[in-house]
């Protein structure tokens, strides 16, 4: 028997990760159900013999879950790299064929966040439901957003459309693990490793601690404590975890050094102290992470254009 496919289904909550992951699999290998909340907490993997393809699913935790904070789900999403040795081939990023929200902007901001720019390239789009497209064509809805076509062309392994109500529909599976075939193969069976997460891990640490470490010097403690309602203290600190989680999507570490926004030395550059006093009140981190969020989507070339804000 050859050696599977490993792969990790990544997305936002109700995105369809377990039903589709049951799909592929042809099987209830993980537990469904319509509710309200979110259902699956931890990471999660299952194995089976599909067709000709011996493959292993790893299910995981959805952004914007019901029962987890952003940084819960964060810090579980990473661990399902250490399940997989020395890591997957495939990361099955899904998505609802409905209105492309911000959240959904987000999620897509956040994947590369948490694994690093290189991740694209073992990436594939599922789009699920997609009885939804009520006879549109794909590329159509595609190319409706520019944030999702950019991602979508990014992708290494390009995208597929499932419907997940036709469960019995065995050609959907196949055409998929085609494509999976095709990535794996021009990756030449190569991995997303540990290395390569620790790596970006690494870089996101750096970045919001150097933005942390700069708020609260430019904060006095007495003032925050008098001053400071707990209502805008926690907006504060939400604006922050989605702010940071931008900043490294949008210049990932080297970006950022070529940007000046994290220095190479161990000075902390005009950028960074303008990012860190912006990050100061709830108001301002919000205009800043639309900042950066435009660099996101026009890469480090308008990261460089955009570094005038910052230092103005």
């Amino acid at each position: 028997m050859t050696s599977p496919h490993k792969m990790v289904l990544v997305g936002r909550t109700g995105s369809g990760k377990s039903s589709s992951a049951n799909t592929i699999l042809g099987r209830g290998a993980f537990w469904v159900d319509t509710s309200a909340c979110s259902i699956t907490c931890k990471c999660q993997k299952q194995s089976g013999q599909v067709h000709k393809w011996n493959i292993s699913v790893v299910d995981t935790p959805g952004f914007f879950h019901t029962g987890m904070s952003l940084q819960e789900v964060i810090a579980e999403v990473g661990q399902s790299i250490k399940l997989y040795s020395p890591g997957p081939h495939v990361f099955l990023l899904m998505m609802r064929l409905c209105k492309f929200t911000q959240e959904e902007k987000d999620c897509l901001d956040w994947i590369k966040a948490i694994f690093g720019s290189g991740v694209m390239k073992y990436t594939l789009i599922l789009f699920t439901c997609g009885d939804q497209l009520h006879g549109k064509r794909i590329e159509d809805y595609v190319e409706e957003s520019d944030e999702l076509s950019e991602f979508v062309n990014g992708c290494h392994g390009g995208y597929h459309v499932f419907d997940n109500s036709n469960t019995e529909s065995s050609q959907q599976i196949i055409e998929l693990m085609k494509k999976v075939d095709k990535m794996v193969a021009e990756n030449k069976d190569g991995y997303y490793t540990r290395e390569m997460f620790e790596e970006a891990e690494k870089a996101m640490k750096e970045v919001q601690e150097r933005i942390m470490g700069e708020n609260a010097s430019s904060t006095s403690p007495q003032k925050a404590t008098n001053e400071q309602k707990p209502q805008e203290e926690e907006a504060r600190k939400r604006a922050e975890r989605l702010f940071w989680c931008e900043l490294v999507t949008a210049v990932g570490k080297g970006a950022a050094e070529g940007a000046g926004i994290v220095g190479k030395n161990k000075g902390k550059g005009k950028a960074i102290k303008k990012v860190a006093a912006l990050a100061a009140s709830p108001l301002s981190i919000s205009s800043a992470a639309k900042v950066v969020g435009g660099a996101v989507r026009e890469g480090s070339k308008v990261l460089l254009k955009h570094r005038k804000t910052f230092l103005q």
